[in-house]
């Protein structure tokens, strides 16, 4: 009876150390943490296939209607990233979740970069991945940046309109010491670039989409422009003197170009709708 006893005892110990040398199940936020990491573990170590694989159905529909076949489309989505850096730039050992609610997750990764081309060292961002539970795993969603019609490609491509009439009207400015609201002088400064109609005022919601608006303030001290996106956000860019900070605003516009600074700092390119 005793070595019976002694037997359960050591089998139950035995099956406890077993259980303990076993992995621990991975929680639910650290699978979607886990997929992004391994995506760019692929990207590092070129696996294409893989890489492409571990995109969501949508986001691999997007991606074959970008390209011609399927060898590109493995070459071009093993570097491909939204952010401002190539996907294998990417650190795995600073992945962080963000959020995870049903079968979405926002994943965030970091990258480093060159400030200023090199001349003021490394910099470092992050980058947030939208991720998706599909067939039983987490997938990356690119749909947002591979669509052309989702509202960041929309806000994205309004803010492109907005700073070619922006670096237009700087040009004119800088070679005539005037700001002008005169479409035919704004087309004239960027002959290469085929500009959409260019009406004068001040965009409202009941505008069209990416169609540039000019107005001149008061006493032609600074000029406005603004657009309404096809997504329907409104945005306005002013541009003061020569040697002002030029400032934008986007959601809620002023209805007419004042003297007034707008909400941020506008840096041209780099400045946009978020």
């Amino acid at each position: 009876m005793e070595s019976d006893i002694k037997r359960v005892f050591r089998n139950a110990l035995f099956a406890m150390a077993v259980v303990a040398a076993l992995p621990a199940p991975l929680s639910g936020w650290e699978l979607p943490a886990r997929a992004l990491r391994d995506y760019i573990d692929a990207a590092r170590r070129r696996d294409c296939a893989a890489v492409v694989a571990a995109l969501s159905a949508r986001s691999r529909e997007l991606a074959v209607a970008a390209v011609t076949d399927r060898s590109t489309l493995e070459r071009s989505f093993c570097d491909y990233s939204p952010a401002t850096a190539k996907l294998p730039d990417f650190e795995t050992n600073r992945i962080r979740v963000e959020r995870v609610s049903g079968t979405t997750a926002l994943v965030s990764a970091s990258y480093t970069y060159d400030r200023f081309f090199g001349f003021f060292g490394r910099g470092r961002s992050r980058y947030t991945y939208a991720l998706s539970f599909e067939d039983g795993t987490w997938r990356v969603d690119l749909t947002e940046s591979l669509d052309p019609e989702s509202r960041p490609n929309q806000d994205r491509r309004a803010m492109f309109l907005v700073q070619q009439v922006y670096s237009a009207l700087r040009s004119h400015a800088r070679s005539s010491g005037t700001l002008t609201d005169d479409a035919a002088v704004i087309r004239a400064q960027m002959p290469g670039f085929q500009f959409p109609e260019i009406r004068s005022g001040v965009a409202d919601p009941a505008a069209p989409p990416d169609t540039p608006y000019v107005a001149l303030g008061p006493a032609g001290a600074c000029i406005c422009i603004s657009l309404r996106s096809a997504s329907g956000t409104l945005v306005m860019v002013k541009l003061p003197p020569e040697g002002s900070q030029a400032t934008y605003q986007y959601g809620r516009i002023p209805s007419a170009c004042d003297d007034q600074p707008l909400a941020r700092s506008y840096y041209g390119s780099t400045s946009g709708i978020r």
